[in-house]
């Protein structure tokens, strides 16, 4: 059971070999990292192009709805000026129809 010394150099040697192997583990992590890397900046960039597209997507709908809300506000403007048009045009009849049964000693039934 004698064990001879290591020499100085057979340490650093042994030494050395270690740091070869870190190394190589090292540069491994690293590509593997840089793949890795690349794969989440690839998914955030294909997110950002979907993020963008629905983004437009929705501005164009949300467009067509307000153009769609907005015609029908016109319409619904054009319809309350001829109902009321209309309810004058009525009132007016009514009054006439009264001055002619008047003229005529007609009494009206409602």
């Amino acid at each position: 059971m004698d064990k001879k010394p290591i020499t100085l150099d057979k340490r650093l040697d042994r030494i050395d070999a270690h740091l070869d192997k870190i190394a190589k583990i090292v540069s491994a992590h690293d590509i593997q990292f840089d793949k890795m890397a690349k794969a989440i900046i690839n998914g955030f960039d294909s997110t950002d192009k979907k993020i963008d597209t629905s983004e437009a997507n929705l501005k164009t709908q949300i467009d067509i709805y307000a153009r769609a809300v907005d015609a029908y506000a016109k319409q619904s403007e054009t319809y309350m000026q001829e109902m009321l048009a209309l309810g004058n045009k009525v009132d007016r009849l009514e009054r006439q129809i009264e001055q002619i049964a008047q003229h005529l000693n007609l009494k009206l039934e409602y």
